[in-house]
């Protein structure tokens, strides 16, 4: 076989180079590869709509401490720089008096020595910290501090070049269930109705022979709930990705609860069509309900649990109604709930957790959609 042109090996790389720039891992990856050689260890510490940090993408490491290792706001220095926005060093982690030290067992088992943070940021929004260790004795010297700055940058616009091209897919998606669901309306929809007529037509006919009328009443009633489904079914489609996530993490996270502790938890969505959230709003949402949950879990008692979605106006409403023992007449807001008042505060919503006069609890949560 012939070797390939020149040119056609080129545009074989440069597309590998494009499907890499829109793979958010793989192109963290790549970014990591630049900074660590033999000695050193690399991390991306991505974080999450409540502002906490964990280690998402990590090289170089020879044990497990540090993989998907959670960074709590100011701990260390990567939950410095996230904080600071700014790019840091220690060229003695264990010595250094400018840091935390929770990790220091941590470092200690991969034999780190000295490590740089530099914050990911892109159109002023804080994406995370890119980290490099070094096994090395030594210090940080301007030109790799101005290296790692380099590869952050690089980083951060992939990180929101692989975002962009996942809502790109989700749209391309979206459309395309549209269009099915007109499909499906126009034909079998079409068709069910004229079944359901014509069966009801052979039934008025039939009306001498009881036997035969009962048997047509049958396929009618069959008829209409094969409607009834259909309908249901080309409502979901027409769901737009986000939409239709944010049920299915729902139902999700009350099956979780559910497999957890025994406890049944139903979902009720009380829209015909949902609001659409950004992915943002969405996920604080989610976080939010999981913690309300988690509460239920812990001190409620319940025995039955129900989240409930319903849009009032511009708000968006979560409820997650137990009939446990109620809240203590000397309630307070624990940390939990109070990290969640503040990030659903940033979005513009707000919690409040009260006691129902039928029995149980009521968490109560709005956001702007």
């Amino acid at each position: 076989m012939p070797d390939r042109p020149q040119p056609l090996l080129q545009l074989g790389e440069q597309y590998t180079e494009l499907l890499a720039a829109l793979d958010r891992s793989a192109a963290l990856r790549r970014a990591l590869a630049l900074l660590a050689d033999g000695s050193e260890v690399a991390w991306v510490a991505g974080s999450d709509p409540m502002e906490e940090l964990s280690i998402e993408q990590l090289i170089g490491h020879r044990t497990g401490v540090l993989r998907a290792l959670q960074v709590p706001p100011g701990g260390g220095l990567t939950g410095k720089v996230h904080q600071s926005g700014r790019a840091e060093w220690v060229d003695d982690y264990l010595a250094s008096p400018e840091i935390t030290h929770v990790f220091d067992r941590h470092m200690s088992t991969e034999g780190i020595r000295r490590l740089l943070a530099v914050p990911l940021v892109r159109n002023g929004e804080s994406l995370g910290v890119l980290a490099v260790g070094s096994r090395r004795y030594g210090a940080f010297g301007d030109r790799e501090v101005e290296h790692a700055c380099e590869v952050a940058a690089q980083a951060a616009l992939a990180m929101s070049i692989a975002e962009r091209a996942r809502l790109t897919r989700e749209i391309a998606v979206h459309e395309e269930r549209r269009r099915l669901a007109a499909d499906l309306h126009d034909s079998v929809g079409a068709l069910l109705f004229a079944i359901g007529s014509g069966v009801a037509d052979l039934a008025d006919a039939a009306s001498a022979d009881p036997e035969l009328r009962a048997r047509l009443d049958r396929l009618q009633h069959q008829a209409a709930d094969a409607t009834t489904a259909l309908r249901e079914s080309l409502r979901t489609l027409r769901y737009s990705p986000a939409t239709l996530a944010l049920g299915v993490a729902l139902r999700a996270d009350c099956a979780a609860f559910a497999d957890r502790t025994g406890i049944p938890a139903e979902l009720v969505i009380l829209d015909e069509d949902p609001p659409e959230l950004p992915a943002s709003r969405s996920d604080v949402l989610l976080a939010a309900v999981r913690e309300a949950l988690l509460n239920v879990e812990k001190h409620a008692h319940a025995s039955a649990v129900t989240v409930s979605v319903r849009r009032s106006g511009p708000l968006l409403n979560v409820a997650v109604h137990d009939d446990g023992i109620g809240l203590d007449p000397d309630h307070r807001p624990g940390l939990g709930l109070t990290n969640v008042a503040e990030a659903l505060g940033r979005l513009g919503g707000s919690v409040r957790v009260v006691s129902d006069p039928d029995g149980g609890a009521v968490w109560r949560a709005q956001l702007p959609c």
